[in-house]
């Protein structure tokens, strides 16, 4: 049974949840970036979006970070052996990683070409650095690679929650559902 005290707080649920949604539309917008050509007069568009989502989603981690320093999560059950708790923790600390890390990454990339970030068409973040091809590949790459390793962090983290959702029914997943 989980009560009040063993569930995270509204808040915290609200930012999971967000920061879920828009990682998702994330990956799918990247993936579909991917394929546009250069030269498409749509290109630019989609990248600003992605651009856009992804600095909205680092903002909401690092409110995410500060609310969860703040508001520590409710302790996992007693009867939760000690490799799944650490596996819990291990997985957390790396979403928590590549969560903050790509839109770093990310904006950082966008800092050296000459395009900057647009913020949803309402307002440019000018690049701070110079058009530097090679440092913006570098951490484009980066960036990319990190996505492939956050989408298999997403699929073992979803899979553990099935795991304590329909094999267990330890009530760990209802801690994070509204």
């Amino acid at each position: 049974m989980i009560f009040g005290q063993d569930r995270y707080n509204k808040f915290s649920m609200l930012l999971h949840w967000m920061v879920a949604i828009l990682v998702l539309v994330l990956i799918c917008l990247g993936m579909f970036m991917h394929d546009i050509p250069k030269g498409d007069p749509d290109r630019a568009f989609f990248f600003n979006l992605h651009k856009s989502i992804g600095v909205t989603a680092g903002l909401i981690m690092f409110i995410r970070l500060w609310w969860r320093h703040k508001k520590p999560p409710p302790p996992l059950p007693s009867s939760m052996p000690r490799w799944q708790v650490f596996m819990s923790k291990l997985s957390h600390g790396l979403l928590y990683v590549c969560l903050i890390g790509m839109p770093i990454i990310g904006f950082s990339a966008s800092q050296f070409t000459k395009y900057g970030v647009t913020y949803f068409g309402l307002f440019k973040i000018p690049p701070m650095g110079s058009n530097n091809p090679e440092l913006r590949d570098f951490l484009q790459s980066i960036h990319h690679d990190l996505s492939y390793f956050l989408m298999g962090l997403i699929v073992v983290h979803v899979l553990a929650a099935m795991y304590h959702r329909f094999v267990l029914r330890d009530g760990v997943v209802r801690r994070m559902l509204p």
